[in-house]
């Protein structure tokens, strides 16, 4: 079985359009998020699903997705937030 995010694309870009247009901070780390970063960039928006989908979560739900930073949702995986207890590294830290 496929990555159950990528097997409906269109319904997925939609809920990616709605979340980047309301332009919040980071759910994760409360920071704010650069939306005109390049995909791949540590500080660029990505959509985190509060439930993961690996453990049942919907990745098309508008009730189960919030804006993340690339980072912070990497550090996050497949937990959940508070499990994860994101904090970002200071700007001038190695880590970028």
């Amino acid at each position: 079985m496929g990555n159950p995010r990528y097997g409906n694309g269109s319904k997925r870009r939609a809920v990616r359009a709605w979340l980047r247009s309301r332009g919040d901070p980071c759910a994760l780390c409360g920071k704010p998020i650069d939306y005109s970063l390049p995909s791949g960039h540590p500080m660029s928006f990505e959509v985190d699903e509060i439930v993961p989908v690996s453990k049942g979560g919907s990745p098309y739900e508008r009730s189960n997705v919030q804006a993340a930073h690339r980072i912070c949702n990497q550090r996050k995986g497949n937990r959940t937030a508070p499990a994860a207890r994101i904090t970002l590294p200071l700007p001038h830290s190695r880590e970028w």
